[in-house]
């Protein structure tokens, strides 16, 4: 799902910037865009949850979570910078 935008029930949307897999749970790392899919300055990590073939995201409150996601992907970002150079 990563590069995709989805809108969630409060009818914000945000594009999916990153993913990884911990605990066989996916979290995903979003950016808030504006009706006209323009970025924000507003950042979600989120988590996925499946029901038979429905996939729902929740926004993630813990802030033990966040901050692990928060060291996650910013590993993620860093071997995807290195590797480009």
């Amino acid at each position: 799902m990563v590069d995709k935008i989805v809108e969630l029930e409060n009818n914000k949307s945000y594009v999916l910037l990153d993913e990884t897999l911990l605990n066989n749970t996916k979290y995903y790392f979003g950016l808030r865009v504006n009706e006209k899919e323009e970025p924000t300055n507003n950042y979600l990590f989120f988590e996925e949850s499946k029901e038979g073939n429905n996939t729902f995201l929740a926004p993630i409150e813990d802030e033990d979570m966040k901050g692990l996601l928060l060291t996650v992907f910013t590993v993620n970002f860093l071997d995807k910078a290195y590797d480009e150079v």
